[in-house]
Protein backbone atom coordinates (compact mmCIF):
# COMPACT_ATOMS: atom_id res chain seq x y z
CA UNK A 1 0.00 0.00 0.00
CA UNK A 2 2.70 2.10 0.89
CA UNK A 3 4.30 2.11 -2.71
CA UNK A 4 0.78 2.67 -4.29
CA UNK A 5 0.90 5.91 -2.01
CA UNK A 6 4.08 7.03 -3.09
CA UNK A 7 3.55 7.18 -6.40
CA UNK A 8 -0.14 8.34 -6.33
CA UNK A 9 1.53 11.15 -4.37
CA UNK A 10 3.97 11.87 -7.26
CA UNK A 11 1.23 11.25 -10.35
CA UNK A 12 1.44 8.40 -11.06
CA UNK A 13 2.90 8.29 -14.48
CA UNK A 14 3.27 11.71 -14.77
CA UNK A 15 6.09 11.65 -12.50
CA UNK A 16 8.59 9.43 -14.54
CA UNK A 17 7.60 10.71 -17.74
CA UNK A 18 8.17 14.78 -16.71
CA UNK A 19 9.39 15.28 -13.36
CA UNK A 20 12.09 12.45 -13.07
CA UNK A 21 15.30 13.92 -13.41
CA UNK A 22 14.53 17.07 -14.96
CA UNK A 23 13.30 19.55 -11.94
CA UNK A 24 12.91 19.30 -7.83
CA UNK A 25 9.90 19.01 -6.54
CA UNK A 26 8.20 18.88 -3.30
CA UNK A 27 5.23 16.89 -2.68
CA UNK A 28 3.84 17.80 1.44
CA UNK A 29 2.39 14.96 3.41
CA UNK A 30 -1.73 16.10 3.22
CA UNK A 31 -3.76 16.41 6.47
CA UNK A 32 -3.72 12.39 7.70
CA UNK A 33 -0.80 11.58 5.69
CA UNK A 34 2.02 12.90 8.22
CA UNK A 35 2.46 8.76 9.60
CA UNK A 36 2.41 7.71 6.15
CA UNK A 37 6.33 6.56 6.35
CA UNK A 38 6.49 5.94 10.00
CA UNK A 39 6.57 2.10 9.71
CA UNK A 40 8.93 2.06 7.38
CA UNK A 41 11.41 2.36 9.84
CA UNK A 42 11.02 3.29 13.56
CA UNK A 43 14.08 4.60 16.08
CA UNK A 44 13.38 1.38 18.05
CA UNK A 45 14.05 -0.82 14.96
CA UNK A 46 16.97 1.41 13.92
CA UNK A 47 18.56 0.83 16.70
CA UNK A 48 18.19 -3.05 16.58
CA UNK A 49 20.01 -3.47 13.50
CA UNK A 50 22.82 -1.13 14.90
CA UNK A 51 23.12 -3.60 17.85
CA UNK A 52 22.54 -6.43 15.73
CA UNK A 53 24.05 -5.92 12.22
CA UNK A 54 27.83 -5.88 10.82
CA UNK A 55 27.69 -2.17 9.82
CA UNK A 56 31.30 -1.77 8.93
CA UNK A 57 32.19 1.64 7.17
CA UNK A 58 31.31 2.86 4.75
CA UNK A 59 27.69 1.42 4.94
CA UNK A 60 27.16 2.47 8.16
CA UNK A 61 29.23 6.37 9.27
CA UNK A 62 28.93 9.59 10.79
CA UNK A 63 29.61 12.24 9.41
CA UNK A 64 29.51 16.39 10.15
CA UNK A 65 30.78 18.10 7.18
CA UNK A 66 33.49 14.95 6.21
CA UNK A 67 33.82 11.36 7.39
CA UNK A 68 34.50 11.01 11.32
CA UNK A 69 36.80 8.52 11.70
CA UNK A 70 35.64 5.26 13.26
CA UNK A 71 38.32 4.86 15.74
CA UNK A 72 36.29 7.61 17.55
CA UNK A 73 32.98 4.95 17.95
CA UNK A 74 33.79 1.79 17.54
CA UNK A 75 36.56 -0.84 18.47
CA UNK A 76 37.84 -3.94 16.74
CA UNK A 77 36.11 -7.76 18.32
CA UNK A 78 38.03 -10.64 17.06
CA UNK A 79 36.23 -13.97 16.48
CA UNK A 80 37.87 -17.34 16.08
CA UNK A 81 35.95 -18.39 13.09
CA UNK A 82 34.67 -14.97 11.64
CA UNK A 83 36.54 -11.60 10.01
CA UNK A 84 37.41 -8.90 12.80
CA UNK A 85 35.05 -5.66 12.56
CA UNK A 86 35.28 -2.66 14.25
CA UNK A 87 31.88 -2.67 16.60
CA UNK A 88 30.14 0.66 17.30
CA UNK A 89 30.73 1.29 20.96
CA UNK A 90 26.87 2.69 21.95
CA UNK A 91 27.97 5.42 24.26
CA UNK A 92 30.39 6.83 21.96
CA UNK A 93 28.47 6.65 19.21
CA UNK A 94 25.66 8.75 20.78
CA UNK A 95 28.46 11.10 22.10
CA UNK A 96 29.18 11.75 18.35
CA UNK A 97 25.36 12.09 17.15
CA UNK A 98 25.13 14.71 20.36
CA UNK A 99 27.86 16.88 19.21
CA UNK A 100 26.27 17.32 15.58
CA UNK A 101 27.13 14.38 13.56
CA UNK A 102 24.97 12.64 11.21
CA UNK A 103 24.29 9.11 11.21
CA UNK A 104 24.19 7.28 7.58
CA UNK A 105 23.59 3.54 7.08
CA UNK A 106 23.00 2.63 3.53
CA UNK A 107 21.18 -0.18 1.49
CA UNK A 108 19.00 -0.53 4.21
CA UNK A 109 16.35 -2.16 1.99
CA UNK A 110 18.19 -5.24 2.23
CA UNK A 111 18.41 -5.79 5.90
CA UNK A 112 15.02 -4.37 7.01
CA UNK A 113 11.64 -5.92 5.30
CA UNK A 114 8.93 -2.99 5.46
CA UNK A 115 11.46 -1.07 3.12
CA UNK A 116 12.46 -3.93 1.22
CA UNK A 117 8.53 -4.54 -0.35
CA UNK A 118 7.94 -1.54 -1.11
CA UNK A 119 11.37 -0.78 -2.91
CA UNK A 120 10.57 -4.31 -4.09
CA UNK A 121 7.20 -2.36 -5.98
CA UNK A 122 8.89 1.20 -6.89
CA UNK A 123 11.47 -0.52 -8.90
CA UNK A 124 8.73 -2.33 -10.86
CA UNK A 125 6.96 1.09 -11.29
CA UNK A 126 10.35 2.80 -12.12
CA UNK A 127 11.81 0.50 -13.69
CA UNK A 128 15.06 1.17 -12.45
CA UNK A 129 16.94 -0.37 -9.52
CA UNK A 130 16.62 1.41 -6.33
CA UNK A 131 18.77 1.43 -2.89
CA UNK A 132 17.66 2.88 0.47
CA UNK A 133 19.76 4.78 2.26
CA UNK A 134 18.45 6.02 6.07
CA UNK A 135 19.84 9.25 7.42
CA UNK A 136 19.37 10.67 11.33
CA UNK A 137 20.55 13.47 12.59
CA UNK A 138 19.31 15.79 15.67
CA UNK A 139 21.63 19.06 15.28
CA UNK A 140 21.60 22.45 13.15
CA UNK A 141 25.26 21.21 11.68
CA UNK A 142 25.25 19.84 8.25
CA UNK A 143 26.38 16.28 7.84
CA UNK A 144 27.51 16.58 4.42
CA UNK A 145 27.56 20.65 3.82
CA UNK A 146 26.45 21.38 -0.05
CA UNK A 147 27.11 18.77 -2.59
CA UNK A 148 25.15 16.43 -5.55
CA UNK A 149 24.19 13.31 -6.47
CA UNK A 150 25.09 11.29 -9.70
CA UNK A 151 21.58 9.63 -9.29
CA UNK A 152 18.21 10.97 -9.12
CA UNK A 153 16.29 10.82 -5.77
CA UNK A 154 13.16 10.60 -3.81
CA UNK A 155 13.27 11.80 -0.10
CA UNK A 156 10.48 9.82 2.31
CA UNK A 157 10.57 12.03 5.36
CA UNK A 158 9.62 9.34 8.69
CA UNK A 159 9.91 11.53 11.35
CA UNK A 160 11.28 14.93 12.57
CA UNK A 161 11.55 17.84 10.55
CA UNK A 162 14.59 18.69 8.19
CA UNK A 163 15.68 21.84 6.69
CA UNK A 164 16.53 21.27 3.12
CA UNK A 165 18.18 24.39 0.56
CA UNK A 166 18.20 23.79 -3.09
CA UNK A 167 20.90 25.36 -4.86
CA UNK A 168 20.52 24.30 -8.21
CA UNK A 169 22.44 22.60 -11.34
CA UNK A 170 25.58 23.43 -12.36
CA UNK A 171 26.07 20.72 -15.24
CA UNK A 172 23.14 18.82 -17.10
CA UNK A 173 22.98 14.89 -16.20
CA UNK A 174 26.30 14.34 -14.87
CA UNK A 175 27.59 10.81 -14.85
CA UNK A 176 29.90 8.74 -12.00
CA UNK A 177 32.56 8.42 -14.41
CA UNK A 178 31.90 11.56 -16.01
CA UNK A 179 34.47 13.70 -19.02
CA UNK A 180 34.53 16.58 -16.51
CA UNK A 181 33.36 17.88 -13.03
CA UNK A 182 31.44 20.95 -12.07
CA UNK A 183 32.69 21.90 -8.27
CA UNK A 184 32.02 25.21 -7.96
CA UNK A 185 29.39 25.47 -5.36
CA UNK A 186 26.54 27.68 -6.17
CA UNK A 187 26.32 30.95 -3.42
CA UNK A 188 22.77 31.22 -3.13
CA UNK A 189 19.89 28.62 -2.76
CA UNK A 190 17.03 28.81 -4.94
CA UNK A 191 14.79 27.06 -3.18
CA UNK A 192 14.10 25.99 0.94
CA UNK A 193 11.93 24.60 2.67
CA UNK A 194 11.54 21.94 5.56
CA UNK A 195 10.49 18.74 5.18
CA UNK A 196 7.80 17.71 7.57
CA UNK A 197 6.98 13.98 8.41
CA UNK A 198 5.03 12.23 5.76
CA UNK A 199 6.34 15.06 2.52
CA UNK A 200 8.28 13.28 -0.22
CA UNK A 201 11.05 15.04 -2.29
CA UNK A 202 12.44 14.79 -5.41
CA UNK A 203 15.94 16.17 -6.42
CA UNK A 204 17.67 15.31 -9.53
CA UNK A 205 21.34 14.29 -10.33
CA UNK A 206 23.67 16.90 -10.63
CA UNK A 207 21.23 19.28 -7.99
CA UNK A 208 23.15 20.97 -5.07
CA UNK A 209 21.28 20.75 -2.03
CA UNK A 210 22.33 21.35 1.64
CA UNK A 211 20.49 19.32 4.53
CA UNK A 212 20.43 20.00 8.38
CA UNK A 213 18.06 18.86 11.26
CA UNK A 214 17.81 22.65 12.20
CA UNK A 215 14.19 22.62 13.64
CA UNK A 216 15.81 21.19 17.39
CA UNK A 217 14.02 17.89 17.29
CA UNK A 218 15.58 14.53 16.02
CA UNK A 219 15.48 13.68 12.35
CA UNK A 220 14.80 10.54 10.36
CA UNK A 221 14.37 10.56 6.47
CA UNK A 222 14.98 7.67 3.64
CA UNK A 223 16.95 8.59 0.68
CA UNK A 224 15.77 6.38 -2.24
CA UNK A 225 18.88 6.43 -4.86
CA UNK A 226 17.64 5.48 -8.21
CA UNK A 227 20.20 4.06 -10.21
CA UNK A 228 20.44 5.98 -13.61
CA UNK A 229 19.52 4.93 -17.41
CA UNK A 230 21.12 6.80 -19.69
CA UNK A 231 21.91 6.95 -23.38
CA UNK A 232 25.68 5.43 -23.32
CA UNK A 233 23.66 2.78 -21.39
CA UNK A 234 21.39 2.44 -24.58
CA UNK A 235 23.79 2.54 -27.10
CA UNK A 236 25.77 -0.30 -25.01
CA UNK A 237 22.78 -2.04 -25.68
CA UNK A 238 22.64 -1.44 -29.54
CA UNK A 239 26.43 -1.99 -30.20
CA UNK A 240 25.13 -5.76 -28.65
CA UNK A 241 22.24 -5.71 -30.86
CA UNK A 242 24.23 -5.03 -33.69
CA UNK A 243 26.10 -8.15 -33.84
CA UNK A 244 23.39 -9.69 -36.31
CA UNK A 245 24.92 -7.81 -38.97
CA UNK A 246 27.86 -9.69 -40.50
CA UNK A 247 29.95 -6.30 -41.18
CA UNK A 248 29.52 -5.90 -37.61
CA UNK A 249 31.08 -8.85 -36.25
CA UNK A 250 33.77 -8.78 -39.37
CA UNK A 251 37.20 -7.22 -38.61
CA UNK A 252 37.67 -3.56 -39.07
CA UNK A 253 39.43 -2.95 -42.55
CA UNK A 254 42.96 -2.33 -42.96
CA UNK A 255 43.73 -0.60 -45.66
CA UNK A 256 43.19 3.38 -45.56
CA UNK A 257 41.18 3.18 -49.37
CA UNK A 258 38.19 0.59 -47.48
CA UNK A 259 38.12 3.06 -44.26
CA UNK A 260 35.27 5.13 -45.87
CA UNK A 261 32.98 2.57 -47.31
CA UNK A 262 33.75 0.48 -44.24
CA UNK A 263 32.41 3.08 -41.67
CA UNK A 264 29.09 4.26 -44.25
CA UNK A 265 28.02 0.27 -44.23
CA UNK A 266 27.77 0.37 -40.17
CA UNK A 267 26.26 3.96 -39.88
CA UNK A 268 23.37 3.06 -42.18
CA UNK A 269 22.89 -0.37 -40.35
CA UNK A 270 22.66 1.88 -36.80
CA UNK A 271 20.56 4.62 -38.57
CA UNK A 272 18.37 1.70 -39.59
CA UNK A 273 17.98 0.43 -35.90
CA UNK A 274 17.54 3.47 -34.49
CA UNK A 275 14.77 4.63 -37.15
CA UNK A 276 12.98 1.82 -36.08
CA UNK A 277 9.64 3.29 -33.99
CA UNK A 278 9.93 0.42 -30.93
CA UNK A 279 13.63 0.36 -30.39
CA UNK A 280 13.58 2.24 -27.13
CA UNK A 281 10.30 0.21 -26.31
CA UNK A 282 12.52 -2.78 -27.02
CA UNK A 283 15.17 -1.88 -24.84
CA UNK A 284 13.30 -1.13 -21.85
CA UNK A 285 11.41 -4.04 -22.11
CA UNK A 286 15.19 -5.93 -22.28
CA UNK A 287 15.63 -4.10 -18.63
CA UNK A 288 12.50 -5.72 -17.75
CA UNK A 289 13.01 -8.99 -18.06
CA UNK A 290 16.48 -8.87 -17.81
CA UNK A 291 16.34 -7.41 -14.12
CA UNK A 292 17.72 -9.56 -11.49
CA UNK A 293 15.11 -9.70 -8.22
CA UNK A 294 16.38 -9.31 -4.57
CA UNK A 295 17.00 -12.27 -2.85
CA UNK A 296 14.00 -14.07 -1.45
CA UNK A 297 14.23 -17.33 0.92
CA UNK A 298 10.96 -19.88 1.73
CA UNK A 299 12.01 -21.69 3.61
CA UNK A 300 10.58 -24.64 5.03
CA UNK A 301 8.66 -25.03 2.26
CA UNK A 302 11.22 -24.38 -0.99
CA UNK A 303 13.13 -27.12 0.17
CA UNK A 304 10.09 -29.12 0.91
CA UNK A 305 8.07 -28.69 -2.06
CA UNK A 306 5.46 -28.14 0.25
CA UNK A 307 2.65 -26.17 -1.57
CA UNK A 308 -0.92 -26.40 0.47
CA UNK A 309 -4.02 -24.15 -0.90
CA UNK A 310 -3.53 -21.28 1.22
CA UNK A 311 0.23 -21.34 0.64
CA UNK A 312 0.87 -17.66 -1.08
CA UNK A 313 2.75 -17.54 -4.41
CA UNK A 314 4.12 -14.42 -6.34
CA UNK A 315 6.89 -14.06 -9.11
CA UNK A 316 10.68 -13.09 -7.55
CA UNK A 317 10.54 -10.14 -9.92
CA UNK A 318 7.87 -7.66 -10.66
CA UNK A 319 9.37 -6.79 -14.21
CA UNK A 320 8.62 -9.79 -16.10
CA UNK A 321 6.48 -10.16 -19.10
CA UNK A 322 4.01 -12.55 -20.25
CA UNK A 323 3.32 -13.18 -24.18
CA UNK A 324 0.76 -15.00 -25.83
CA UNK A 325 1.51 -17.14 -29.39
CA UNK A 326 -0.65 -19.65 -30.49
CA UNK A 327 -0.97 -22.76 -28.19
CA UNK A 328 2.16 -20.95 -26.09
CA UNK A 329 2.50 -18.73 -23.29
CA UNK A 330 5.79 -17.54 -22.76
CA UNK A 331 6.99 -15.72 -19.00
CA UNK A 332 10.15 -13.70 -20.03
CA UNK A 333 12.11 -12.38 -16.52
CA UNK A 334 15.58 -12.79 -15.08
CA UNK A 335 16.99 -13.28 -18.36
CA UNK A 336 15.44 -16.34 -18.83
CA UNK A 337 11.74 -17.73 -19.95
CA UNK A 338 9.45 -20.31 -19.02
CA UNK A 339 7.23 -21.53 -21.92
CA UNK A 340 3.80 -23.23 -21.02
CA UNK A 341 0.88 -24.84 -22.86
CA UNK A 342 -2.16 -22.34 -23.57
CA UNK A 343 -4.31 -23.32 -21.16
CA UNK A 344 -2.12 -22.45 -18.10
CA UNK A 345 -2.20 -18.74 -19.78
CA UNK A 346 -4.95 -17.17 -17.21
CA UNK A 347 -2.83 -18.52 -14.23
CA UNK A 348 0.69 -16.86 -15.40
CA UNK A 349 -1.44 -13.59 -16.40
CA UNK A 350 -3.24 -13.49 -13.26
CA UNK A 351 0.47 -14.10 -11.14
CA UNK A 352 2.21 -11.25 -13.52
CA UNK A 353 -0.94 -8.86 -12.84
CA UNK A 354 -1.62 -9.24 -9.26
CA UNK A 355 1.64 -10.15 -7.99
CA UNK A 356 0.49 -12.36 -5.55
CA UNK A 357 -2.23 -15.29 -5.40
CA UNK A 358 -2.81 -18.35 -3.40
CA UNK A 359 -2.20 -21.74 -4.56
CA UNK A 360 -6.11 -22.49 -4.46
CA UNK A 361 -6.75 -18.91 -6.44
CA UNK A 362 -4.13 -20.30 -9.54
CA UNK A 363 -5.61 -23.97 -9.59
CA UNK A 364 -9.36 -22.36 -9.89
CA UNK A 365 -8.24 -20.69 -13.10
CA UNK A 366 -6.82 -23.78 -14.69
CA UNK A 367 -10.25 -25.54 -14.19
CA UNK A 368 -9.24 -28.59 -16.91
CA UNK A 369 -6.01 -29.12 -15.04
CA UNK A 370 -5.32 -31.64 -12.42
CA UNK A 371 -4.73 -30.45 -8.77
CA UNK A 372 -1.20 -31.68 -9.05
CA UNK A 373 -0.29 -30.97 -12.28
CA UNK A 374 -0.78 -26.99 -11.52
CA UNK A 375 1.22 -27.71 -7.74
CA UNK A 376 4.26 -29.63 -9.91
CA UNK A 377 4.06 -26.49 -12.40
CA UNK A 378 4.54 -23.86 -9.61
CA UNK A 379 6.56 -26.03 -7.57
CA UNK A 380 9.65 -26.09 -11.01
CA UNK A 381 9.02 -22.74 -11.21
CA UNK A 382 9.91 -22.06 -7.70
CA UNK A 383 12.90 -24.57 -8.16
CA UNK A 384 13.65 -22.53 -10.97
CA UNK A 385 13.68 -19.13 -8.95
CA UNK A 386 11.22 -17.31 -10.79
CA UNK A 387 8.53 -17.84 -7.92
CA UNK A 388 8.81 -17.24 -4.24
CA UNK A 389 6.39 -18.29 -0.98
CA UNK A 390 5.61 -16.26 1.55
CA UNK A 391 5.53 -18.58 4.56
CA UNK A 392 3.84 -17.67 7.62
CA UNK A 393 5.10 -20.05 10.37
Amino acid sequence: MTADLISGRLGGDVFPAQVLGREHRRYPASEGQEDAFANLLTWPALNNLLATQRLDAPRMRLSAGELIDTSAYTRLRRYRRMADWNAPIPHLFHQQLREGATLVLDAIEEMHPPLRVVVTQLEAWLRTTIQVNAYASWTSRQGFGVHWDDHDVLILQVSGRKRWRIYGTTRLAPLHNDVEFSNEKPAEPIDEFVMEPGDILHVPRGCWHAVAASEGEPSLHLTCGLVTTTGADFLRWLTQQMVTHAAVRSDIPRRPEEYGPWTQSIAELISMKLKSPDVVDEYWGHLDVTDEPRPVFSLPDAVTGDLADDTVVRPASLRGSVTMDGAVVTYSAQGRRWRFPAKVGPMISHLHQEGESSVKELRELVPDASSSAVVKLLRTLMDDGALVCEVST
